[in-house]
């Protein structure tokens, strides 16, 4: 966002002051003043900016000279028409709002430097948002992808990273999910997709939303996918171990049923409850002595 601020050298104080607090806030921003400006000059300034924040001297009443009138006060003249003719964003200042009404039709008017600098960090924000989806639109259209929960679901089952995060950055919910009912991060959980996973995680997926294909938790699909480096991640971000599935069982049950010591080993030693019972009435500790898993047999039974 490119803010064009305008005004004349008596008001010099209050726009370098605003200046100096944009600064701080990395705005782009210019100051003109009709003092010293050109017509010229003036135009080509009002065509790159974005934003516009002007005082206003000759245009709200106040006293002035033959030779103001013949310069400044037509410069002043030229911004006003170029900004309520360009529909461009214009904020003015005056400590009397109410005498701008009937001259500028209704537009926005600060009463202080606060009130200023208040309006300007909401349009940064606004301008910001509309910059990353028109980016967002761009990365998504290039990879011939439909800006859509559909193309977003693609993105995600082709592991494409960059896709991904376009639709994100465009507010596509971390929800979205098939027609089967299987949610973004259930799918990357799935294909072993540990950068997917945290990308998803990072715009705050929930961890414990249920597929409805398997009736499974994203830890329960790294448990079957067998992916431990991605339950760990789930689980230091605070994922739930002990879901249950259809069948009662939970992730520690599904992964000593499978054999698979190390993840078995990780959730043990995470916190996952081993005391939980599926839909037969069996227990961790009581599966690992079935199928003759003898260290994980005796490492639960130390912690009863």
């Amino acid at each position: 966002m490119k803010l064009l601020m305008l005004g004349r050298k008596k008001h010099s104080s209050i726009l370098e002051t605003i200046g100096r607090i944009l600064e701080l806030e990395k705005v782009q921003f210019e100051i003109i003043y009709f003092d010293d400006s050109t017509e010229k000059k003036l135009t080509g300034a009002l065509k790159d900016a974005e934003l516009f924040f002007m005082i206003p001297e000759s245009l709200t009443g106040k006293e002035i000279s033959r030779e103001e009138e013949c310069g400044l006060c037509l410069l002043e003249a030229i911004a006003v028409g170029y900004m309520i003719a360009h529909k461009g964003r214009i904020l003015f200042f005056g400590t009397d709002p109410s005498m701008f009404n009937d001259i500028f039709y209704g537009e926005p008017v600060a009463g202080s430097i606060g009130e200023a600098l208040s309006y300007f960090r909401r349009e940064k924000k606004i301008f910001e948002s509309n910059k990353k989806l028109l980016e967002a639109r761009g990365i998504i259209s290039e990879a011939q992808l439909s800006f859509s929960g559909r193309g977003f679901i693609e993105a995600v089952e082709n592991g494409m990273q960059n896709e991904t995060q376009a639709f994100l950055d465009a507010g596509f919910s971390t929800e979205t999910e098939t027609p089967e009912g299987v949610p973004l991060l259930n799918i990357a959980v799935r294909n072993g997709n540990l950068e997917l996973c945290r990308l998803l995680m990072s715009y705050d997926a929930s961890l414990n939303i249920i597929a409805r294909d398997r009736c499974s938790s994203p830890v329960m699909d790294a448990v079957t996918a067998v992916k431990p480096e991605i339950a760990e991640i789930l689980i230091d971000g605070g994922a739930d171990l002990n879901f249950k599935n259809r069948n009662g069982q939970s992730a520690l049950i599904v992964a000593i049923g499978a054999r698979m010591d190390d993840i078995a080993n990780l959730l043990i030693e995470k916190g996952a409850d081993i005391t939980l019972k599926d839909s037969l009435g069996m227990t961790a500790g009581q599966y690992a002595k079935m199928f003759s898993l003898t260290e994980i047999y005796e490492k639960l039974e130390s912690k009863l």
